[in-house]
């Protein structure tokens, strides 16, 4: 256990000097051989890195950035926020509540919540200070929003979980769309009491037509995820399968259905999807490390014996799984978060009867709170620069809607059948 806490005070130490994650993970574990020799060596170390990558299920990360960064690069993107605006901006506060829409539209493509703050962002963000909404109000709104991309399917950081524990990806991505979707209506209720209180413009309602017109522009985009989600369901794809049918879809659809993505910027996009990738699954061979040392040096009998004594039930253990993973992601993002703790307390989490799917679940909501979260808080820094306003402004504007996620995390925690029902009923 000391060894651990020596590897993990390393490795925080050299984020917090802004070390790059995955060389503060290397750094870490290279200090951890240097110390504990005798347990391992400089070889075994490289060994571990290379194995952290040993699974073919990674290129699914690769396919599903590329499939959202397609989408970004082109008008399908437009079509989806105009036929969230459709949907709802005719009631007050309505872009800010269109805003909200499109981030559960934009989940189900992207699987990235800073690609999801990102597109929406730079279109909802200036039609909303144009309305007459403050640049720090419309930036929370798109980053509280934002962290809706973590959970409805497909989910880059449900694949990294699967990876990492003995949970099945489908199962995840199935039991990731009620949580999703209340995440979405949690914060549009927010949105809206937030926009009676303040007194937010409504805009006319332009009947049935626009909808229909934005519906029928945006139908090959909105097939996506419901493809994705289909191929699930039915069994007849693997996870890298749908990925790559994914990216295979969006390229089609976008340069010969819609047209509007000429060859240079698909090319700069899949560089773009591609160094996104490259990002991840480099953190996730260094962790291959860490993962290594927690087993050699027993960290989960350790952790399993002490939860023993301390005779939780599965609720009560979640919740405090819950806190733990609350308190971790102020300081570390969502994929370092699950590629280090989640090998750690998964099987003792699982010893003590906690469901694999749901504890999923709990830990990229989790990770998601803590996308809005000080200190890091990514998506308050992507949506900040956006509207070109001081943070301290939207954190501030963000609290509400952090309550409102926070709300939903305990109810997660408290309900198994909010995570595990949907997949129950489907069988």
């Amino acid at each position: 256990m000391i060894e651990v806490g020596f590897t993990m005070a390393v490795m925080l130490g050299l984020m917090f000097l802004r070390v790059p994650v995955f060389l503060a993970i290397g750094l870490a574990a290279g200090a951890f051989a240097l110390a504990y020799a005798p347990i391992l060596r400089g070889d075994v170390l490289a060994q571990t890195f290379l194995r952290g990558l040993d699974n073919q299920a990674f290129s699914a990360i690769a396919y599903f950035f590329a499939a959202g960064a397609i989408m970004n690069a082109g008008g399908m993107s437009t079509r989806l926020l105009e036929l969230a605006r459709a949907l709802i901006a005719h009631v007050r506060g309505g872009l800010a509540h269109a805003n909200i829409t499109a981030s559960v539209i934009f989940a189900g493509i992207s699987g990235s919540a800073v690609a999801d703050a990102a597109a929406v962002g730079s279109v909802m963000i200036p039609a909303m200070e144009k309305d007459g909404y403050s640049p720090a109000y419309a930036a929370a709104v798109t980053a509280s929003s934002a962290t809706i991309g973590l959970m409805i399917p497909p989910s880059i950081p449900m694949v990294v979980f699967a990876l990492f524990t003995p949970a099945d990806v489908t199962d995840l991505f199935i039991a990731g769309i009620l949580p999703g979707l209340l995440m979405g209506l949690f914060l549009l209720v927010a949105s809206i009491l937030l926009a009676l209180r303040r007194g937010y413009a409504a805009h006319e309602w332009q009947g049935l037509g626009r909808i229909w017109r934005a519906l029928r522009s945006s139908f090959l985009a909105l097939m996506m995820p419901l493809l994705v989600i289909a191929g699930m369901l039915t069994g007849v794809a693997t996870v890298n399968e749908i990925g790559a049918l994914a990216a295979i879809y969006a390229m089609l659809v976008s340069m010969l259905v819609y047209r509007d993505v000429p060859v240079a910027e698909l090319v700069q996009a899949l560089a773009v999807a591609a160094r996104d990738a490259a990002k991840i699954l480099i953190i996730i061979a260094a962790s291959g490390a860490f993962v290594w040392i927690s087993a050699r040096v027993g960290l989960s009998l350790e952790m399993a014996a002490g939860i023993t004594d301390l005779a939780l039930g599965p609720t009560a253990l979640l919740a405090l799984i819950a806190v733990l993973l609350l308190l971790l992601g102020m300081v570390l993002e969502p994929v370092t978060l699950l590629v280090v703790i989640a090998p750690v307390i998964a099987p003792v989490a699982i010893l003590a009867g906690v469901d694999v799917v749901q504890l999923g679940v709990v830990f990229i909501l989790a990770s998601a709170i803590g996308l809005v979260t000080p200190p890091v808080g990514v998506l308050l820094f992507v949506t900040s620069a956006q509207a070109r306003v001081p943070l301290t402004l939207v954190v501030r504007e963000s609290l509400v809607f952090l309550a409102a996620l926070l709300l939903l995390l305990a109810a997660v925690v408290a309900w198994p059948m909010l995570t595990l029902g949907l997949g129950s009923l489907l069988g």
